[in-house]
């Protein structure tokens, strides 16, 4: 065993690089919307349950076994209720949930239509899919680029129309790359304009709009009231929820068939009862007024912090230092994404620097994206002032650009060179300290 490995001389070089990350600093960064992790509420709700159910651990089985547990089938009754759907499926995540689909519920004659951005797991499903030879992609949010198409598809694919087969479309609610919402609503429209009734299926990944929004939290779906217009949806639980696993809200049938064939299901242990009484928790916090309460103060504090944001970066050569000024505006229901991409050629620079601060940051680097950048995410427990803050490092950052000795500027897609550069750095020193 002492012998070298080419194998794990390659896999070590390949993480070499990776290190624990800092924790001193505000988090703006993970996927906590609600801060329900963390939440004193939720962790009391959670050990009461614990304290007085039968059974804690493990599920000793398969959901076709013995983990077919009342508890499971309890928690799916409530969610399903909760999401406006005909029945629910629990899955132990929402990669799982989302290749378990696609990879089982495709038919061979079925085609799939997809944003160009939809999730790793929704294209694993598409790979291993019957359906894997007719897929076909969209421009990302793009309903002109959809329309045209779903228009192509229906042309090549006349058994759709004469209801042979089904068109799959999938989506995802809010992007965690971009932090741009879906216009579901136009895309639904065009679906029920052009395909016959019965012959389509929309599926909605709600991974990072389940508990953020909608009536009670129940997501994006409820909130644009499309609960009986949109097939199935597939709400994570590892983002406004706090906590880990999925699950698939669809019709009886799709459920029936999902519990048989989905691999990803078939062959894993079912959810432990911990899971299930975790999750009761979460949803008695998000389905009640302060639950309310917490996406209240999520929407307020995003829109403060992309008007942070944006009024910071005002000065910025865009080709430094940017954001999507269009992701900015309010959501037409009244939401403010609480994603930020802060776009910049440098990522692993700025990284580095806010790492030196105690931000607990990765960079999001090509081919994970095409243009680099660092996701800014806010949760309902962050401040103004942990935003202001952050806020303040970036621009400090932008200023070290500007300054000797500091080649990436220079060699970046600025497109400026570095004299250009110096002097917008230095009108940029009037907002330190502080900015607010």
């Amino acid at each position: 065993m002492s012998q070298g490995s080419p194998l794990l001389d390659a896999l070590q070089q390949a993480v070499a690089h990776r290190v624990p990350l800092p924790s001193s600093a505000a988090d703006l960064f993970s996927n906590d919307y609600l801060s329900l992790s963390t939440d004193p509420v939720v962790r009391e709700i959670f050990l009461r349950k614990a304290l007085e159910a039968p059974r804690l651990l493990g599920s000793t089985g398969s959901r076709l076994t013995t983990g077919d547990s009342e508890e499971c089938n309890a928690l799916e009754t409530r969610l399903y209720r909760f999401f406006g759907a005909p029945s629910a499926l629990l899955f132990d995540s929402g990669f799982i949930a989302n290749l378990g689909f696609f990879s089982s519920v495709p038919q061979s004659d079925d085609v799939i239509i997809y944003d160009e951005l939809v999730h790793a797991s929704c294209r694993e499903g598409f790979r291993i899919s019957a359906a894997r030879n007719a897929l076909y992609r969209f421009a990302h949010n793009s309903v002109t680029s959809f329309e045209e198409c779903l228009r192509n598809v229906l042309r090549k694919h006349p058994q759709i129309i004469h209801g042979k087969s089904t068109l799959f479309v999938s989506v995802e609610s809010l992007y965690s790359m971009d932090g741009d919402f879906c216009p579901l609503a136009e895309i639904v429209q065009l679906v029920e304009d052009l395909v016959p009734a019965g012959h389509a299926h929309i599926v909605v990944d709600e991974a990072h709009t389940s508990g953020m929004c909608g009536p009670n939290g129940s997501g994006y779906v409820s909130l644009l009231g499309l609960n009986h217009r949109v097939h199935t949806q597939v709400h994570a639980f590892s983002k406004a929820w706090g906590f880990h696993g999925a699950v698939v809200a669809t019709s009886p049938t799709v459920r029936e068939y999902l519990m048989h064939s989905a691999k990803s299901l078939v062959f894993s242990t079912s959810m432990p009862y911990t899971n299930v009484y975790a999750l009761q928790a979460c949803l008695d916090v998000i389905s009640s007024d302060r639950g309310q309460e917490l996406r209240q103060n999520l929407v307020r504090l995003s829109c403060y912090a992309h008007k942070q944001v944006l009024r910071a970066l005002e000065g910025v050569p865009g080709g430094l230092l940017s954001v999507d000024n269009s992701l900015s505006r309010t959501h037409d229901s009244g939401l403010c994404s609480p994603i930020i991409a802060i776009l910049t050629p440098l990522a692993q620079n700025l990284t580095d620097h806010l790492q030196k601060k105690g931000y607990r940051v990765t960079p999001i680097t090509y081919p994970l994206v095409k243009r680099s950048r660092i996701r800014m995410t806010i949760h309902t427990h962050n401040t103004e002032e942990d935003i202001d803050s952050f806020v303040n490092e970036l621009l400090r950052w932008t200023v070290m650009q500007g300054q000797d000795g500091v080649p990436a500027v220079a060699h970046s897609s600025v497109g400026a060179d570095r004299e250009c550069v110096k002097a917008k750095a230095k009108a940029l020193e009037r907002y330190l300290p502080p900015f607010v």
